[in-house]
């Protein structure tokens, strides 16, 4: 069993929903090799490549770090099998955020941040003793109040329709389609506005309407030099929500968050990650077994996950799918 350098945001959200999952990617001896992208994954990153590029171009020029250029970004997050596909998917979304004005309105925010803003950056830091990796989207301080951004693509190559989250501050529709959706420039019937030093935020909690997105950008918040529990830190969200249309590309829908997170449920967030981590470098990864029957059964998954390491991707997803995931669904 190895033990891990670090814990990132999406290797704790693994293993509180499948820990046997999380042993066999990030513990075994010999894990089976990483799984490729899958065609969603990759309009979201070339979509964010395209936002973050066209970000940093209008606040710091035309080549002022070759390292946010679009052409270095989408090589990085966009994995090669993908790349001919995906280029004029994520432009497409990218050019309807637009044109619904969510671009125009984040950057107007940033042209006014208190300090340069930053970008697609590594994060790693000791939160409550757990060594934290993460890579935040964005981050800005606009007028004394700390933002952490993200941007969220769901749904994109789904066969059913996703909805925006719960909670948005406004929605507006990427392009009509016949008509303009009911919740176009719209606020959602929960939304209620606070004002915090000049900027719309929302009165509720992120943790009420989107326990993950809560939990992301609050560690990557900690990881920013955020205290635990602070209410003068900010988290938004731009989620594109797409609705498949026949014979062509989705119909996409582009919803905006601001909100904070309680001090209760940070706190308690810290101690689910410290438990985690206690987990995982204690050796007793399946805390749903005793001791006895989480060493038999990590024996059993170090030989699942060895004759996996020869095997293909198809072997690897029907093993996730048969044999780990099966057991945590609803």
């Amino acid at each position: 069993m190895r033990t891990p350098e670090h814990l990132s945001h999406s290797g704790f959200s693994l293993w509180e929903k499948n820990a046997e999952e999380y042993y066999i990617k990030h513990l075994a001896d010999r894990r089976a090799p990483h799984m490729p992208q899958e065609r969603p994954a990759s309009v979201g990153s070339c979509f964010d490549a395209f936002a973050k590029s066209a970000l940093h171009e209008a606040l710091f020029g035309k080549g002022a770090d070759p390292e946010y250029s679009f052409e270095s970004l989408f090589a990085t997050q966009v994995e090669p099998h993908n790349r001919d596909w995906v280029l004029e998917e994520g432009r497409h979304v990218f050019q309807c955020y637009q044109d619904a004005g969510a671009y125009q309105e984040l950057l107007d925010l940033l042209l006014q941040a208190d300090e340069p803003p930053r970008f697609e950056f590594t994060v790693r830091a000791p939160l409550g003793g757990v060594p934290f990796l993460g890579k935040p989207d964005c981050r800005f301080v606009w007028r004394g109040v700390h933002i952490v951004h993200d941007w969220k693509v769901n749904g994109y190559c789904a066969k059913s329709a996703v909805s925006p989250a719960k909670g948005y501050m406004l929605c507006r529709d990427g392009s009509m389609n016949g008509k303009w959706s009911k919740s176009h420039n719209t606020a959602h019937k929960d939304f209620v506005a606070i004002d915090v030093n000049g900027l719309k935020v929302d009165a509720g909690y992120m943790e009420d309407f989107a326990t993950s997105w809560a939990d992301q950008l609050s560690l990557y918040g900690w990881g920013l030099g955020e205290k635990v529990g602070d209410q003068n830190v900010v988290l938004s969200i731009h989620q594109v929500a797409c609705k498949p249309m026949p014979g062509g590309r989705p119909w996409l829908r582009f919803s905006e968050y601001r909100a904070r997170v309680r001090d209760s449920y940070q706190h308690h967030l810290m101690k689910r990650l410290q438990t985690a981590w206690h987990h995982i470098t204690s050796g007793h990864v399946l805390k749903h077994l005793s001791p006895e029957d989480n060493n038999t059964r990590c024996r059993m998954l170090e030989k699942e996950s060895e004759s996996l390491y020869m095997s293909d991707g198809s072997e690897r997803e029907e093993f996730f799918n048969d044999c780990v995931r099966h057991k945590y669904r609803g």
